[in-house]
Protein backbone atom coordinates (compact mmCIF):
# COMPACT_ATOMS: atom_id res chain seq x y z
CA UNK A 1 0.00 0.00 0.00
CA UNK A 2 2.89 2.37 0.70
CA UNK A 3 4.12 1.86 -2.86
CA UNK A 4 0.65 2.53 -4.30
CA UNK A 5 0.17 5.73 -2.33
CA UNK A 6 3.65 7.14 -2.91
CA UNK A 7 3.40 6.48 -6.63
CA UNK A 8 -0.10 7.89 -6.90
CA UNK A 9 0.06 10.98 -4.75
CA UNK A 10 0.57 14.36 -6.42
CA UNK A 11 3.22 16.72 -5.08
CA UNK A 12 0.63 18.46 -2.86
CA UNK A 13 -2.72 17.67 -1.33
CA UNK A 14 -5.61 18.46 -3.64
CA UNK A 15 -7.17 21.87 -3.13
CA UNK A 16 -9.99 21.82 -0.58
CA UNK A 17 -9.28 18.28 0.67
CA UNK A 18 -8.11 19.27 4.14
CA UNK A 19 -11.02 21.69 4.58
CA UNK A 20 -13.57 18.96 3.78
CA UNK A 21 -11.69 16.48 5.97
CA UNK A 22 -11.89 18.89 8.90
CA UNK A 23 -15.64 19.26 8.53
CA UNK A 24 -16.15 15.48 8.32
CA UNK A 25 -14.16 14.58 11.44
CA UNK A 26 -15.92 17.24 13.50
CA UNK A 27 -19.32 16.16 12.18
CA UNK A 28 -18.57 12.55 13.12
CA UNK A 29 -17.58 13.59 16.65
CA UNK A 30 -20.78 15.61 17.10
CA UNK A 31 -23.17 13.10 15.53
CA UNK A 32 -21.74 9.97 17.12
CA UNK A 33 -23.53 10.29 20.50
CA UNK A 34 -26.86 10.72 18.69
CA UNK A 35 -26.33 7.85 16.27
CA UNK A 36 -24.97 5.61 19.02
CA UNK A 37 -28.07 6.20 21.16
CA UNK A 38 -30.49 5.80 18.26
CA UNK A 39 -28.67 2.70 16.98
CA UNK A 40 -28.89 0.99 20.34
CA UNK A 41 -32.59 1.77 20.80
CA UNK A 42 -33.39 0.59 17.25
CA UNK A 43 -31.73 -2.78 17.86
CA UNK A 44 -33.05 -3.16 21.37
CA UNK A 45 -29.61 -2.90 22.93
CA UNK A 46 -27.87 -0.02 24.62
CA UNK A 47 -24.29 0.56 25.63
CA UNK A 48 -23.21 2.77 28.55
CA UNK A 49 -22.12 5.91 26.71
CA UNK A 50 -19.66 7.28 29.33
CA UNK A 51 -17.60 4.09 29.33
CA UNK A 52 -17.85 3.79 25.55
CA UNK A 53 -16.59 7.31 24.94
CA UNK A 54 -13.85 6.89 27.53
CA UNK A 55 -12.47 4.15 25.26
CA UNK A 56 -13.11 5.66 21.82
CA UNK A 57 -12.92 9.42 22.33
CA UNK A 58 -9.08 9.70 22.66
CA UNK A 59 -8.58 8.25 19.18
CA UNK A 60 -11.16 10.60 17.71
CA UNK A 61 -9.55 13.61 19.39
CA UNK A 62 -6.18 12.51 18.02
CA UNK A 63 -7.61 12.47 14.49
CA UNK A 64 -9.12 15.93 14.99
CA UNK A 65 -5.81 17.27 16.31
CA UNK A 66 -3.97 15.89 13.28
CA UNK A 67 -6.44 17.39 10.83
CA UNK A 68 -6.96 20.78 12.47
CA UNK A 69 -3.31 21.52 13.35
CA UNK A 70 -1.49 22.86 10.25
CA UNK A 71 1.88 21.79 11.66
CA UNK A 72 1.14 18.10 11.02
CA UNK A 73 0.10 18.57 7.39
CA UNK A 74 3.15 20.75 6.77
CA UNK A 75 5.74 18.51 8.44
CA UNK A 76 4.38 15.01 7.77
CA UNK A 77 4.28 15.63 4.01
CA UNK A 78 3.17 12.60 2.01
CA UNK A 79 2.56 10.58 5.18
CA UNK A 80 -0.11 12.96 6.50
CA UNK A 81 -3.18 11.77 4.59
CA UNK A 82 -2.38 8.01 4.79
CA UNK A 83 -1.88 8.38 8.56
CA UNK A 84 -5.20 10.19 9.05
CA UNK A 85 -7.13 7.72 6.88
CA UNK A 86 -5.47 4.73 8.55
CA UNK A 87 -6.42 6.07 12.00
CA UNK A 88 -9.98 6.74 10.82
CA UNK A 89 -10.29 3.18 9.47
CA UNK A 90 -8.90 1.77 12.70
CA UNK A 91 -11.38 3.89 14.67
CA UNK A 92 -14.26 2.32 12.72
CA UNK A 93 -13.02 -1.22 13.34
CA UNK A 94 -12.14 -0.51 16.98
CA UNK A 95 -15.61 0.97 17.51
CA UNK A 96 -17.21 -2.26 16.31
CA UNK A 97 -14.85 -4.45 18.35
CA UNK A 98 -15.45 -2.52 21.59
CA UNK A 99 -19.21 -2.44 21.20
CA UNK A 100 -19.74 -6.07 20.18
CA UNK A 101 -17.37 -7.61 22.71
CA UNK A 102 -17.90 -5.45 25.77
CA UNK A 103 -21.31 -3.79 25.59
CA UNK A 104 -23.62 -6.24 23.75
CA UNK A 105 -25.12 -9.42 25.15
CA UNK A 106 -23.99 -12.59 23.28
CA UNK A 107 -27.49 -13.46 22.07
CA UNK A 108 -27.87 -10.03 20.43
CA UNK A 109 -24.43 -9.79 18.80
CA UNK A 110 -25.38 -11.38 15.45
CA UNK A 111 -28.15 -8.88 14.76
CA UNK A 112 -26.11 -5.90 15.94
CA UNK A 113 -23.09 -7.08 13.90
CA UNK A 114 -25.31 -6.94 10.80
CA UNK A 115 -26.37 -3.44 11.81
CA UNK A 116 -22.74 -2.42 12.19
CA UNK A 117 -22.09 -3.48 8.58
CA UNK A 118 -24.73 -0.97 7.53
CA UNK A 119 -23.62 1.80 9.90
CA UNK A 120 -19.96 1.46 8.89
CA UNK A 121 -20.89 1.62 5.20
CA UNK A 122 -20.96 5.44 5.13
CA UNK A 123 -17.75 5.91 7.10
CA UNK A 124 -15.80 3.44 4.94
CA UNK A 125 -17.22 5.12 1.85
CA UNK A 126 -15.88 8.46 3.14
CA UNK A 127 -12.43 6.96 3.68
CA UNK A 128 -12.28 5.61 0.12
CA UNK A 129 -13.71 8.93 -1.10
CA UNK A 130 -10.69 10.81 0.28
CA UNK A 131 -8.36 8.18 -1.22
CA UNK A 132 -10.06 8.70 -4.59
CA UNK A 133 -9.76 12.47 -4.23
CA UNK A 134 -5.99 12.32 -3.74
CA UNK A 135 -4.67 9.07 -5.25
CA UNK A 136 -5.01 6.96 -8.38
CA UNK A 137 -7.44 4.16 -9.21
CA UNK A 138 -5.07 1.41 -8.05
CA UNK A 139 -4.92 2.92 -4.56
CA UNK A 140 -8.71 3.23 -4.53
CA UNK A 141 -9.24 -0.44 -5.44
CA UNK A 142 -6.70 -1.55 -2.84
CA UNK A 143 -8.30 0.58 -0.10
CA UNK A 144 -11.92 -0.29 -0.91
CA UNK A 145 -11.33 -4.04 -1.19
CA UNK A 146 -9.01 -4.22 1.83
CA UNK A 147 -11.26 -2.27 4.20
CA UNK A 148 -14.41 -4.11 3.12
CA UNK A 149 -12.87 -7.56 3.45
CA UNK A 150 -11.16 -6.70 6.73
CA UNK A 151 -14.37 -5.34 8.23
CA UNK A 152 -16.32 -8.37 6.99
CA UNK A 153 -13.72 -10.79 8.36
CA UNK A 154 -13.91 -9.17 11.80
CA UNK A 155 -17.71 -9.37 11.66
CA UNK A 156 -17.82 -13.00 10.53
CA UNK A 157 -17.13 -14.53 14.02
CA UNK A 158 -20.38 -12.99 15.23
CA UNK A 159 -22.45 -14.47 12.37
CA UNK A 160 -23.96 -17.98 12.52
CA UNK A 161 -23.22 -19.68 9.15
CA UNK A 162 -26.35 -21.82 9.52
CA UNK A 163 -28.56 -18.99 10.71
CA UNK A 164 -31.21 -17.10 8.79
CA UNK A 165 -29.13 -13.91 8.75
CA UNK A 166 -26.11 -15.44 7.02
CA UNK A 167 -27.39 -14.97 3.40
CA UNK A 168 -28.19 -11.35 4.25
CA UNK A 169 -24.65 -10.95 5.61
CA UNK A 170 -23.10 -12.29 2.37
CA UNK A 171 -25.35 -10.10 0.21
CA UNK A 172 -24.50 -7.07 2.32
CA UNK A 173 -20.75 -7.70 2.03
CA UNK A 174 -20.93 -8.11 -1.77
CA UNK A 175 -23.13 -5.04 -2.19
CA UNK A 176 -20.91 -2.90 0.00
CA UNK A 177 -17.75 -4.10 -1.74
CA UNK A 178 -19.21 -3.30 -5.15
CA UNK A 179 -20.69 0.08 -4.29
CA UNK A 180 -17.88 1.41 -2.09
CA UNK A 181 -15.20 0.45 -4.59
CA UNK A 182 -17.24 1.32 -7.68
CA UNK A 183 -18.28 4.79 -6.53
CA UNK A 184 -14.75 5.61 -5.41
CA UNK A 185 -13.30 4.40 -8.71
CA UNK A 186 -15.68 6.77 -10.52
CA UNK A 187 -14.51 9.65 -8.32
CA UNK A 188 -10.87 8.72 -8.90
CA UNK A 189 -11.44 8.68 -12.66
CA UNK A 190 -12.98 12.16 -12.52
CA UNK A 191 -10.08 13.45 -10.42
CA UNK A 192 -7.54 12.00 -12.87
CA UNK A 193 -9.34 13.78 -15.72
CA UNK A 194 -9.31 17.01 -13.74
CA UNK A 195 -5.58 16.69 -13.03
CA UNK A 196 -4.90 16.05 -16.71
CA UNK A 197 -6.90 19.14 -17.65
CA UNK A 198 -5.06 21.22 -15.06
CA UNK A 199 -1.72 19.98 -16.42
CA UNK A 200 -2.79 20.91 -19.96
CA UNK A 201 -3.93 24.33 -18.80
CA UNK A 202 -0.67 24.91 -16.94
CA UNK A 203 1.30 23.85 -20.01
CA UNK A 204 -0.74 26.23 -22.16
CA UNK A 205 -0.16 29.06 -19.65
CA UNK A 206 3.57 28.38 -19.65
CA UNK A 207 3.64 28.43 -23.45
CA UNK A 208 1.63 31.65 -23.48
CA UNK A 209 3.92 33.23 -20.90
CA UNK A 210 6.98 32.13 -22.89
CA UNK A 211 5.51 33.54 -26.10
CA UNK A 212 4.67 36.82 -24.37
CA UNK A 213 8.15 37.06 -22.85
CA UNK A 214 9.81 36.21 -26.16
CA UNK A 215 7.70 38.78 -28.00
CA UNK A 216 8.48 41.42 -25.40
CA UNK A 217 12.21 40.67 -25.51
CA UNK A 218 12.15 40.80 -29.31
CA UNK A 219 10.34 44.14 -29.24
CA UNK A 220 12.85 45.51 -26.71
CA UNK A 221 15.77 44.23 -28.81
CA UNK A 222 14.37 45.82 -31.95
CA UNK A 223 13.78 49.12 -30.15
CA UNK A 224 17.33 49.11 -28.77
CA UNK A 225 18.76 48.44 -32.21
CA UNK A 226 16.64 51.24 -33.67
CA UNK A 227 17.81 53.68 -30.98
CA UNK A 228 21.43 52.57 -31.49
CA UNK A 229 21.14 53.35 -35.20
CA UNK A 230 19.39 56.63 -34.41
CA UNK A 231 22.14 57.71 -31.99
CA UNK A 232 24.86 56.58 -34.37
CA UNK A 233 23.41 58.48 -37.33
CA UNK A 234 22.74 61.68 -35.38
CA UNK A 235 24.58 62.19 -32.11
CA UNK A 236 27.73 60.25 -33.01
CA UNK A 237 28.08 62.03 -36.37
CA UNK A 238 27.47 65.43 -34.74
CA UNK A 239 30.06 64.83 -32.03
CA UNK A 240 32.53 63.53 -34.57
CA UNK A 241 32.07 66.65 -36.73
CA UNK A 242 32.42 68.95 -33.71
CA UNK A 243 35.59 67.12 -32.68
CA UNK A 244 37.18 67.56 -36.14
CA UNK A 245 36.13 71.22 -36.31
CA UNK A 246 37.56 71.99 -32.88
CA UNK A 247 40.86 70.39 -33.88
CA UNK A 248 40.89 72.61 -36.98
CA UNK A 249 40.17 75.68 -34.83
CA UNK A 250 43.08 74.75 -32.59
CA UNK A 251 45.42 74.46 -35.59
CA UNK A 252 44.32 77.75 -37.25
CA UNK A 253 43.78 79.90 -34.16
CA UNK A 254 47.21 81.59 -34.20
CA UNK A 255 47.85 81.84 -37.96
CA UNK A 256 44.33 82.39 -39.38
CA UNK A 257 42.06 83.60 -36.60
CA UNK A 258 39.33 84.72 -39.03
CA UNK A 259 39.09 81.24 -40.58
CA UNK A 260 39.29 79.67 -37.14
CA UNK A 261 36.35 81.81 -35.99
CA UNK A 262 34.30 80.60 -38.97
CA UNK A 263 35.03 76.99 -38.18
CA UNK A 264 34.18 77.63 -34.52
CA UNK A 265 30.77 78.99 -35.56
CA UNK A 266 30.23 75.85 -37.66
CA UNK A 267 31.20 73.71 -34.66
CA UNK A 268 28.69 75.63 -32.53
CA UNK A 269 25.93 75.00 -35.07
CA UNK A 270 26.89 71.33 -35.27
CA UNK A 271 26.78 71.06 -31.48
CA UNK A 272 23.33 72.66 -31.38
CA UNK A 273 22.07 70.37 -34.11
CA UNK A 274 23.49 67.39 -32.23
CA UNK A 275 21.82 68.57 -29.03
CA UNK A 276 18.49 68.87 -30.84
CA UNK A 277 18.86 65.38 -32.30
CA UNK A 278 19.90 63.99 -28.92
CA UNK A 279 16.81 65.48 -27.28
CA UNK A 280 14.61 64.01 -30.01
CA UNK A 281 16.23 60.59 -29.54
CA UNK A 282 15.80 60.76 -25.78
CA UNK A 283 12.16 61.72 -26.25
CA UNK A 284 11.76 58.48 -28.20
CA UNK A 285 12.82 56.61 -25.08
CA UNK A 286 9.72 57.88 -23.29
CA UNK A 287 7.15 55.08 -22.82
CA UNK A 288 5.33 55.08 -26.15
CA UNK A 289 2.14 53.44 -24.74
CA UNK A 290 1.49 56.68 -22.86
CA UNK A 291 1.48 58.61 -26.13
CA UNK A 292 -0.57 55.99 -27.97
CA UNK A 293 -3.05 54.90 -25.28
CA UNK A 294 -3.03 57.33 -22.39
CA UNK A 295 -2.12 56.45 -18.80
CA UNK A 296 -5.08 54.18 -17.80
CA UNK A 297 -4.96 52.03 -20.94
CA UNK A 298 -1.16 51.93 -20.82
CA UNK A 299 -1.31 50.65 -17.21
CA UNK A 300 -3.93 48.08 -18.25
CA UNK A 301 -1.77 46.81 -21.13
CA UNK A 302 1.30 46.70 -18.86
CA UNK A 303 -0.51 44.76 -16.09
CA UNK A 304 -2.18 42.31 -18.47
CA UNK A 305 1.13 41.59 -20.18
CA UNK A 306 2.87 40.97 -16.83
CA UNK A 307 0.02 38.75 -15.59
CA UNK A 308 0.09 36.68 -18.80
CA UNK A 309 3.86 36.21 -18.57
CA UNK A 310 3.74 34.96 -14.98
CA UNK A 311 0.37 33.17 -15.01
CA UNK A 312 -1.06 35.52 -12.37
CA UNK A 313 -4.69 36.28 -11.59
CA UNK A 314 -5.09 40.01 -12.23
CA UNK A 315 -7.38 42.54 -10.58
CA UNK A 316 -7.51 46.00 -12.16
CA UNK A 317 -9.09 49.18 -10.79
CA UNK A 318 -8.44 52.01 -13.24
CA UNK A 319 -10.29 55.20 -14.21
CA UNK A 320 -11.48 55.76 -17.75
CA UNK A 321 -9.08 58.68 -18.09
CA UNK A 322 -6.38 60.56 -16.19
CA UNK A 323 -6.60 64.32 -16.69
CA UNK A 324 -4.49 67.15 -15.42
CA UNK A 325 -1.26 65.18 -14.88
CA UNK A 326 1.97 66.48 -16.32
CA UNK A 327 3.77 64.22 -18.84
CA UNK A 328 6.71 63.61 -16.51
CA UNK A 329 4.31 62.54 -13.73
CA UNK A 330 2.50 60.12 -16.05
CA UNK A 331 5.89 58.77 -17.12
CA UNK A 332 6.90 58.25 -13.48
CA UNK A 333 3.62 56.47 -12.63
CA UNK A 334 4.04 54.14 -15.60
CA UNK A 335 7.67 53.31 -14.79
CA UNK A 336 6.96 52.71 -11.08
CA UNK A 337 4.11 50.35 -11.99
CA UNK A 338 6.39 48.60 -14.47
CA UNK A 339 9.16 48.10 -11.89
CA UNK A 340 6.70 46.93 -9.21
CA UNK A 341 5.17 44.35 -11.57
CA UNK A 342 8.64 43.11 -12.53
CA UNK A 343 9.39 42.61 -8.83
CA UNK A 344 6.19 40.57 -8.48
CA UNK A 345 7.18 38.36 -11.42
CA UNK A 346 10.79 37.84 -10.33
CA UNK A 347 10.64 37.69 -6.54
CA UNK A 348 7.13 37.45 -5.04
CA UNK A 349 6.10 33.86 -5.94
CA UNK A 350 2.58 35.26 -6.05
CA UNK A 351 -0.64 33.90 -7.53
CA UNK A 352 -2.60 37.15 -7.58
CA UNK A 353 -1.69 40.75 -8.35
CA UNK A 354 -3.85 43.86 -8.13
CA UNK A 355 -3.14 47.22 -9.81
CA UNK A 356 -5.16 50.22 -8.63
CA UNK A 357 -4.93 53.82 -9.81
CA UNK A 358 -7.21 56.43 -8.27
CA UNK A 359 -7.33 60.14 -9.06
CA UNK A 360 -9.22 63.04 -7.57
CA UNK A 361 -8.38 66.34 -9.21
CA UNK A 362 -4.61 66.64 -8.85
CA UNK A 363 -4.33 63.99 -6.15
CA UNK A 364 -3.64 60.41 -7.19
CA UNK A 365 -2.65 57.05 -5.67
CA UNK A 366 -1.07 54.08 -7.43
CA UNK A 367 -1.09 50.68 -5.70
CA UNK A 368 0.49 47.43 -6.89
CA UNK A 369 -0.37 44.60 -4.47
CA UNK A 370 0.53 40.89 -4.56
CA UNK A 371 -0.14 37.86 -2.33
CA UNK A 372 3.42 36.55 -2.48
CA UNK A 373 6.01 35.69 0.16
CA UNK A 374 6.59 39.27 1.30
CA UNK A 375 9.29 40.16 3.83
CA UNK A 376 9.65 41.47 7.41
CA UNK A 377 10.68 45.16 7.39
CA UNK A 378 11.64 45.07 11.09
CA UNK A 379 14.04 42.15 10.62
CA UNK A 380 15.62 43.09 7.32
CA UNK A 381 18.21 45.79 6.80
CA UNK A 382 16.46 48.57 4.90
CA UNK A 383 19.62 49.60 3.13
CA UNK A 384 20.13 46.06 1.85
CA UNK A 385 16.58 45.94 0.50
CA UNK A 386 16.82 49.33 -1.15
CA UNK A 387 20.15 48.58 -2.81
CA UNK A 388 19.19 45.03 -3.77
CA UNK A 389 17.24 43.54 -6.62
CA UNK A 390 13.91 44.89 -5.42
CA UNK A 391 14.59 48.24 -7.16
CA UNK A 392 12.95 50.29 -4.40
CA UNK A 393 15.62 52.96 -4.49
CA UNK A 394 15.05 53.59 -8.18
CA UNK A 395 11.29 53.81 -7.71
CA UNK A 396 11.68 56.19 -4.75
CA UNK A 397 14.06 58.40 -6.71
CA UNK A 398 11.65 58.55 -9.64
CA UNK A 399 8.78 59.46 -7.32
CA UNK A 400 10.82 62.11 -5.50
CA UNK A 401 11.81 63.76 -8.80
CA UNK A 402 8.16 64.56 -9.55
CA UNK A 403 7.28 65.51 -5.97
CA UNK A 404 5.61 62.23 -5.02
CA UNK A 405 6.08 59.76 -2.19
CA UNK A 406 6.61 55.99 -2.53
CA UNK A 407 6.05 53.55 0.32
CA UNK A 408 6.11 49.76 0.65
CA UNK A 409 4.05 47.68 3.07
CA UNK A 410 4.88 44.02 3.62
CA UNK A 411 5.02 41.13 6.09
CA UNK A 412 6.19 37.51 5.73
CA UNK A 413 3.68 35.44 3.74
CA UNK A 414 1.40 38.51 3.53
CA UNK A 415 2.53 39.87 0.18
CA UNK A 416 3.79 43.35 -0.75
CA UNK A 417 1.93 46.58 -1.47
CA UNK A 418 3.80 49.34 -3.35
CA UNK A 419 2.08 52.73 -3.00
CA UNK A 420 2.91 55.90 -4.92
CA UNK A 421 0.97 59.04 -4.06
CA UNK A 422 1.21 62.84 -4.05
CA UNK A 423 0.09 65.23 -1.37
CA UNK A 424 -0.68 62.40 1.09
CA UNK A 425 1.11 60.82 4.01
CA UNK A 426 2.81 57.57 3.07
CA UNK A 427 3.75 54.65 5.27
CA UNK A 428 6.05 51.75 4.69
CA UNK A 429 9.64 50.59 4.78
Amino acid sequence: MKFLLSAAQPAQLESGLIQVLRVVVVAVLILQPLTRRGFGIWLGASAPLPVYFLLTLPLQLLIIALVWTPWFAHNLGRAFLPLVLALASFAIIFDKFVTLNWFIAPDARELIAQGFLLSAWFTLQMVTFFVAWQYNMGAVMFTGITLTLLDSALTLPFINPSGSLYPFFISLVVARLSIVTGVSLGIAWLMLRQRAQRAQLQSANEKLAFAATTGEQLAVSRERNRMARELHDTLAHSLSAVSVQLEAVSALWDDEPHEARKILEQATRSARNGLTEARRALHELRASPLDDLGLPLALRALAESAAARAGLRLELTLPSSADGLQPQVEQCIYRVAQEALENVIRHARARHVAVTFEQRAQQFTLRVTDDGIGFEPARVNTRAIISGHYGLRGMRERAAMVGCRLSVRSAPQRGVCVIMENGLEGHGV
